[in-house]
This record gives structure tokens, sequence and C-alpha cells, in this order.
């Protein structure tokens, strides 16, 4: 019986130590999960803490353009999202096909990072007061700047990265020809080519990226397409009002010329300068019709040369049949060849047919051709002492004089001269000679002489004037001299010379 006793009381103790083992693991256990949750709950909280009271970071769950930037700093999402933007494919294409292909990076377009932070801190604090243990997805949008590289936006499109098989071909404005089988001058079409013109193709990348960022500035590639946008712009095209009107003032003034003829007139005489000459003068060029000056003032030199009669030799032929030479040459024509020369560039203009004089620095009574006399002039011999007047080929009257005495200071000037006025009744004077004396007809030519009465002289012609000749003038008996003044008028020529 008391092993029995013995047993149970060994059993006892057995049952008691391991029920004191049993708590004592529990124990140890339940401490290690409330220190495990204890360290649990101090890292949620410390995690809760940085994330709700770290403003640096973005939103969880959030998305900015489809472009995942949830919990990141301000910098690390700015980052992401201009890598995403610059990593963007830009291809090229033409006709249908692909010709080249580069990244937004590559052709220097960027997004403005300094506007880009502002618009993420913006977000970022508007959303910080909704945030919470369980934050719903967003997918926002913002405002964004596109910054631009000119110098390597201009590189990546240079022209050798769209070349094809067939050489390009430059655009052509319309333009103004002469067709010399019309006889006109014409329009000529403009050609649209397709060589690139980088500024066009700036902007039709710009329209490109417009159209693309409609919804969103993050793609994954942007399709440019290469057409006439793209291309050397042909500025001018044959209806071009300005081109039209150029053509029209070009052939209407190709017209006058071929119109125009200019008759000029010497008296009875006509020299015709006909249309054909005048076209002969004209340089058509591409750009307009313009006269050869050169060959204008050579016209007006010969014409000149053949016509002027004032200060040249003049060969005059006497009453008497012989011919003299005249060096003193007053008396004639001149043509203003300047004058002439802008006359004549005007008339040309005109589309009709002018006749007129040419214009004249010097002008003599009348002409007949180069024959300046034409039957009207007043012909003094002074070696026979004689006086001649003709007018219209008639002889009026003849009657002998007396001329200057043949000294130095008093002979009687020779030449051609024309008479400048005439005075009735006239006080001739000399404070040189010392005289003062009453005339009835004064009709001077040159130097202070001139053709007058002398009612003191009782004889004319003969060798008088060798010992009582004026002091310069022509005298003349008074009916002689009332028949000359009453028949000219001034400007009436005189010859006056001498044989011997």
């Amino acid at each position: 019986m008391d092993q029995d006793r013995n047993t149970y009381y060994r059993r006892e103790r057995e049952y008691q130590r391991k029920k004191t083992e049993l708590e004592a693991k529990r124990r140890r256990t339940l401490l290690k999960q409330a220190a495990a949750l204890v360290i649990v709950l101090l890292f949620v909280c410390l995690f809760l803490g940085d994330y709700f009271l770290d403003q640096t970071r973005m939103a969880h769950r959030l998305s900015i353009y489809g472009v995942n930037v949830s919990g990141m700093t301000i910098e690390k999402a700015a980052q992401k999202l201009e890598k995403t933007f610059e990593e963007t494919e830009l291809i090229f294409r033409e006709n249908g096909e692909e010709l080249y292909r580069t990244t937004f990076e590559a052709a220097g377009f960027s997004l403005d990072d300094s506007a880009l932070r502002e618009e993420l801190e913006q977000v970022q604090s508007e959303l910080l007061g909704e945030r919470g243990f369980i934050e719903k997805k967003r997918d926002i949008t913002i405002d964004y700047t596109i910054l631009t590289d000119e110098e390597k936006l201009s590189a990546a499109i240079s022209a050798e990265h769209f070349e094809v098989e067939l050489s390009r071909t430059m655009s052509e404005d319309a333009y103004l020809e002469y067709d010399s089988d019309a006889g006109a001058f014409v329009i000529r079409s403009s050609w649209q080519g397709n060589v690139i013109d980088e500024d066009n193709l700036k902007q039709v990348i710009s329209d490109a990226m417009e159209e693309a960022f409609a919804e969103s500035p993050i793609q994954e590639s942007v399709t440019v397409r290469l057409d006439v946008r793209s291309y050397q712009t042909v500025s001018v095209t044959e209806t071009d009002e300005e081109l039209v009107i150029k053509a029209n003032q070009l052939n209407e003034s190709l017209a006058n010329y071929k119109n125009t003829s200019v008759v000029y007139t010497f008296g009875s005489q006509t020299v015709v300068l006909d249309s054909d000459t005048i076209c002969s003068w004209l340089e058509i060029t591409d750009e307009g019709v313009e006269l050869d000056t050169s060959k204008i003032q050579t016209y007006i030199d010969e014409l000149a040369a053949a016509y002027d009669t004032k200060y040249i030799e003049r060969y005059f032929t006497t009453t008497a049949g012989d011919t003299v030479t005249v060096s003193n040459n007053e008396y004639g024509y001149t043509i203003d060849q300047d004058g002439e020369y802008a006359q004549l560039c005007e008339d040309l203009q005109s589309g009709t047919q002018i006749e007129s004089e040419p214009v004249y620095s010097n002008e003599g009574l009348t002409r007949n051709g180069t024959d300046d006399l034409a039957g009207s002039y007043i012909e003094v011999s002074l070696d026979q002492q004689y006086l001649w007047l003709y007018k219209d080929y008639s002889l009026i009257i003849g009657t002998d004089i007396v001329s200057g005495k043949p000294t130095e200071d008093r002979e009687t000037l020779q030449g051609a001269f024309s008479i400048a006025y005439k005075a009735s009744p006239y006080t001739l004077s000399s404070e040189y000679y010392g005289y003062e004396t009453d005339v009835t007809y004064w009709m001077p030519f040159a130097n202070g002489q001139g053709l007058h009465d002398a009612t003191w002289r009782a004889t004319f012609g003969g060798n008088r004037y060798e010992t009582y000749g004026s002091h310069g003038c022509i005298n003349l008996p008074l009916a002689a001299a009332e028949t000359i003044y009453n028949t000219i008028t001034a400007g009436y020529p005189i010859i006056i010379y001498s044989r011997e």
C-alpha cells in the first residue's frame, strides 16, 4: 500500500512539474508575441507618421498623365516625368514611308523643370489634406511648358536626315519672261518642289506635337508627316496681282515703243525716227524693257552733227556766186542735246506719232533743213562796200554802204550774226570815241555795231571807208535804211565778209 501511495505522489509531482513548465513556456510565447506586436506597431506608427507628416512626397496611388509618381519626392517625380517626355520618339514619314526617327531629347525638346516643380508642389499641397489609410487611385493632369533648344532641333532636322532616292527639287516662284516668239512678256507658272524648309518643318513639328498633346504630353511617339507644308514655300503664283500688273505694264510699254515714231521738222524738211529704229534700241530682259541710253545719245549726237549750224564754219554763196568761208559764225541753230535726250525719252513712250522740232539751245529766224538762211538774209561785202537784202529768196534792195575804217579798233566785224532788235529813232553814243548822234533807224548785230542811216554822208560805196569809215557800224542811205528796217525783224540773219 505504501508503494502505491509513493507511486501516486511521484506521479502528482511530475504532473505539477510539467504543468509549471508549460505555463512558463506559454508566458514566454506571450511575451515574444507582445514584443513583436509592439515592434510592428512601432514601425506602423513611424511609417504613418512619415507618410502623413512628410510634405515633400507625392500621394500614394497617384499618376500624372499616366506616369506613376506614388510617394515620390517632388524631385524624383519631376525627373521621372521629364525622362518619360524626353524618351518620346519623333517619327518622320513622307508619302507613307518612314524616313527617320529620333527622340524629343535629341531634337532639343524638354519640359521646363522649374515650371514642372512648381506644378508638382501645387499638386502635393492640394492632395496633402486628403490623405488617409486607404487612398483612392488618381491620374491627374497638370500644366506644363515645353522648352526648345533651337540649335539641337536644327541639327536633328538637317537635310541629310531626309534624303530620298530621287533628288529633291527646289520650289520656284512664278516669274516674268520675254517670249521672243510671242513678242511679249509672259508669266511662267510656279513650281512646288519638295526641298525641306527648316522653318516650315519646325512649324509642322509644332502642329503635330500640339495635336498629339491634346490630351497628354506623355506619348510613346509623335508622328510628323512631311508634305507641302514642310517644303520651301512658293511665294509668288501665276495669279499674283503684282506679277500680273507688271506683265501688263511691260507689254503696254513694249507696245508703246512699237507704235511710236518721231518726226523731226527742220522747216519743210523732216527726219523720221521710225518704230523699227526705236525697237532696235530696246534692251529686253526677263525683268523688263529698257532703252539703250547710249544708242539714244548717239542718235542725238548724229542729229546735232547734221543739223547744228551755229558755231561751226559756214560756207556762204555770195550774190556774185562765189563761196566764202565764214569762221565767226554766231548765227544759227544748236540742238540742246541734254534737253532733247530728256524729251525723246518721254516721247518714245507715247505710243503715237509725234511731230516736233528738236529742243534747241540756240535758234535762228527760220530754216529749211541745213539751210538756216532759207532765202531771207542780209549780205554785206566789205571789199565791195555793198549790201543786199533778200527775203524769201527775192532781192528786196541792194545799196552802197560805208563800213568801219579798216583799223584794229574801228573795223567792222566779219561773220554771221542776227539782228538783235530794231529801234526808231535812236541816239548813238560813245564815251570812248566821244560822240552822240541821232539816227532814224537802228539795227544792231554785235559788239555795239549795227546798221543805221547816216544822213551826214553825201556819198556811199567805193573806197570812202578806207579814209572816212565808221567806228564799225554799217552806214546806209536813209531810204535804204528805211526799206531794210521795215522788211526785217529781230533775229534776221546778216552775213558780213570780205573776199580780200
